[in-house]
């Protein structure tokens, strides 16, 4: 018998391409999410690639969701510069709500998925 596991993720996940910069080691990292949450979001094959040793650096990560520009500090937690049969290319990040400017976008997200 297989047990299920309980999703453990604290916020919907919302499937949404949008276009981001990301700010990491004096490096700008672009491309689309491919989803988001006001835990955090899923870099989408980011040019150039994110790699594995980028795991656990902080960075800002810049999107615009209905006209406005919203900025969060974040810590990648998963990196993955190529596809695999399990993993997908990409960076996941997770939202660092100890800033203001993060906070105010948070709450901006909450209300624009609130919206949609």
């Amino acid at each position: 018998m297989t047990q299920s596991h309980p999703n453990r993720r604290k916020h919907k996940r919302v499937t949404i391409e949008i276009d981001y910069q990301f700010f990491l080691d004096e490096v700008v990292y672009v491309g689309k999410t491919k989803n988001i949450s006001l835990s955090g979001a899923f870099l989408f094959k980011p040019e150039p690639a994110l790699m594995p040793s980028s795991i656990s650096r902080s960075g800002d990560l810049k999107i615009i969701i209905n006209g406005e520009p919203l900025s969060f500090k974040c810590e990648v937690v998963y990196a993955a510069s190529h596809d695999n049969e399990i993993f997908p290319a990409g960076a996941g990040v997770v939202f660092c709500d100890n800033d203001d400017e993060t906070g105010m976008s948070l709450l901006a997200l909450a209300v624009a998925e609130e919206m949609s």
